[in-house]
Parts: C-alpha cells; structure tokens; sequence
C-alpha cells in the first residue's frame, strides 16, 4: 500500500497524469481491498487457514476486480473536489488525458468498466464456492457492496452532509427486526 501510494505522491509531484494502464494497476492496491480483507479474514478465525491467505496473496481475480470497483467509484465521486484540493489525477482525468475524450465520456467508460468488474467478482464468487470458504468470499462481495452503498449518489465516506449515520444506526441500533 505505501509503495502504491508512493507512486501517487511521485505522479503528483512530477505533475504527470499516468496512462490508464498504469493507473489501474496502482489502483488494485490503493483500491484497499487486499489489505482489508486480509485483515477482516483474521477476525474471522480458524476459517481463514494458511491456504486461504496464500491464495490471498496471488491477487485472485475476486479481489482485483474487487478493488477496482472500489477505486473507481471513489474517483467518479470524489474526483472534482480532490481536483481543487490539488490531488493527484484519478482514473477520470486518466481517462480524459489518455483519450482525449469529455468527462461525461470518461464517466460512461468507467461506469462500464465496474459494471464489467463487478460481473467478474460476481462470476469469480461462484467459480470458487467449494475451493474458498463461502464465509471469506462473503467477506468480500460484502465489503464491495458495502464501498458501492457508500458511492451510490456522493462520497458519503468523506461528505459530512450525508445521512450515513442514520442509516447506519437504523441498520445497527434500531433495527427493523
């Protein structure tokens, strides 16, 4: 992850955009979800055995195409505003440099490419129910539906003005059930 990150910082301060390319293979690392769900396997116990974490440590595609999904829909939402806070570019700067190509464009192309990594994870999920623990791909395909909740309409992991705390206490505090 610091490596990744330092990568970020080399790009920002040589002001250079990266090719897509480069980006998103940057962006399978600072995506996070390598190093989240390792760290979510270890609190699920004996489960998650030796062979599972060397497994991890291939980058199977589940966990590529799941922090993409990640990444991407935090640079389509928060984007702009790391733009005026002089932030590295992300993939929708990327994009637009790399094609030449709108923003609107850019945002059609990367929606689709999550639409394409999510049918990934989804097809990759059920290839390996019966080699992995269902338990620690749940753990995953979780994870991802829970990053695409937080981006659905606005960066609700970075905007204050949000209602994330009421759903979450609805959901946590004051269930339905």
């Amino acid at each position: 992850m610091t490596r990744a990150y330092f990568q970020e910082a080399k790009w920002y301060h040589e002001k250079k955009v990266p090719t897509m390319e480069k980006y998103m293979k940057n962006g399978i690392i600072t995506g996070g979800l390598l190093l989240l769900a390792s760290t979510f396997w270890l609190g699920i116990g004996k489960i998650a055995t030796k062979d599972a974490f060397d497994w991890m440590a291939t980058e199977p595609s589940i966990l590529v195409a799941g922090s993409l999904i990640g990444r991407l829909l935090n640079d389509l939402k928060s984007h702009e505003e790391e733009q005026k806070r002089g932030d590295v570019a992300k993939a929708v700067e990327c994009y637009m440099n790399e094609y030449n190509v709108t923003k609107e464009e850019a945002y059609m192309k990367i929606r689709n490419m999550i639409e394409n990594y999510w049918k990934v994870l989804n097809e990759e999920y059920l290839k390996l129910t019966g080699v992995i623990q269902r338990v620690l791909l749940m753990s995953i395909v979780n994870f991802i539906r829970a990053v695409e909740f937080l981006y659905k309409d606005e960066d609700a992991f970075t905007c204050s003005k949000n209602n994330l705390k009421d759903v979450i206490s609805v959901m946590l505090i004051d269930p339905i059930i």
